[in-house]
């Protein structure tokens, strides 16, 4: 594990630790979401990086301090293609992305069926790249795992539709220092990534 992901963990940590000691009440959640990367560019050179759409499992636990007030942790994990342009080449990373964040969340008002809430946190994206292509054909060309630090906000609600279970759904968006794989000759941007993640989920309630 490197220094990223152990600071990350580390907050998430300390956050669920304060949490669970004063805690009212907590909840978890299992979404699916869509994950809609933004396209970068360098501001310095000609690449260019265009991620492709994927899908997103995020698992959330929640902890109530009051009514208004809660911290969660999420684990979240997505699958898609880094698209770097390099003129007059394109390279392909099929990359797996890790979340590991923590956030605190803001319910203005709660009512018996209706929970909406605002979030803000902050924690890491860990860039796993699997097989890696040239122009389509396959290729290696040293891409190296990286972890970027990570401001996770949202906003979203609750809907109780029965007992102790609801339906969750939010919209997440992150924002993190573009990766480059440890190929900063070919890859380097300098820009910021911005994930959005639309989602819905269930919700046990305790």
């Amino acid at each position: 594990m490197k220094n990223g992901q152990l600071v990350a963990a580390a907050v998430i940590l300390l956050m669920t630790a304060a949490a669970a000691h004063a805690q009212i009440g907590l909840d978890v959640a299992i979404s699916g979401a869509g994950v809609f990367s933004r396209t970068v560019s360098s501001s310095s050179g000609p690449t260019t990086d265009s991620p492709t759409n994927s899908v997103a499992e995020i698992g959330t636990v929640r902890y109530h301090l009051t009514k208004l007030h809660a911290f969660e942790v999420n684990l979240g994990h997505t699958r898609n293609s880094q698209l770097f342009s390099v003129p007059p080449d394109t390279y392909r990373v099929i990359t797996g992305i890790a979340e590991f964040t923590g956030a605190y969340v803001f319910t203005p008002f709660a009512g018996p069926k209706w929970q909406p809430f605002l979030l803000a946190g902050g924690g890491a994206l860990s860039f796993s790249p699997g097989n890696t292509y040239i122009d389509q054909v396959q290729n290696s060309f040293g891409t190296q795992s990286q972890t970027r630090l990570a401001f996770v906000y949202g906003a979203g609600t609750d809907y109780m539709f029965w007992k102790a279970l609801a339906v969750r759904v939010q919209y997440r968006g992150l924002i993190y220092r573009n990766p480059d794989f440890a190929v900063p000759s070919l890859f380097y941007t300098g820009a910021k990534g911005h994930m959005a993640e639309p989602a819905i989920g269930l919700v046990v309630k305790f």
